[in-house]
């Protein structure tokens, strides 16, 4: 956990450098371990899956898909799956939860600065809108499956380093 804490602190740097996704899943899945007490996770990672870029913002991007997912399975229990491999020029990371899916009226504007399901004092409805940011600054787009029922699927697709 300190060895996890110490990599998500380290904060930027200011410049690019490789990110290997199964470092990045592993140290935020450490941090979580809390959070993560009712879920089963299922991690498929390829070892070789590197991007280019800031691992700390990579960090956050993961920071913030598990934490909702697990905050939409919640006490009850339930998986989420991490999955990053290399699709052609590309490559894919993938965070899916079997929680209760996203209404379609929400569906649409998970991405919109302070937009939140959350009570009050739960959340700030910036998580999402960060994540966005953060996938596009790297050269990425993110998509959203989601149906009420059957959980949520995001994939992020990164363009794959030279």
């Amino acid at each position: 956990i300190v060895q996890a804490l110490h990599g998500y602190a380290r904060g930027d740097e200011t410049v690019e450098r490789d990110v290997f996704l199964a470092r990045s899943v592993d140290e935020t899945l450490g941090l979580l371990q809390h959070r993560l007490r009712n879920v089963q996770v299922e991690k498929e990672v390829d070892p070789d899956a590197r991007i280019r870029g800031y691992p700390g913002q990579i960090d956050q991007v993961l920071m913030n898909l598990l934490t909702n997912a697990a905050q939409a399975i919640g006490s009850q229990g339930g998986i989420i799956q991490v999955r990053a491999k290399k699709v052609e020029a590309r490559v894919h990371l993938v965070v899916s939860d079997n929680g209760p899916g996203i209404p379609p009226d929400d569906l649409a504007r998970i991405f919109d600065p302070f937009f939140t399901t959350k009570d009050v004092g739960e959340g700030s409805g910036l998580g999402l809108s960060i994540v966005h940011g953060i996938i596009e600054r790297h050269g990425g787009q993110i998509e959203v499956d989601s149906k009420p029922g059957q959980g949520t699927t995001f994939t992020i697709s990164f363009p794959k380093p030279a």
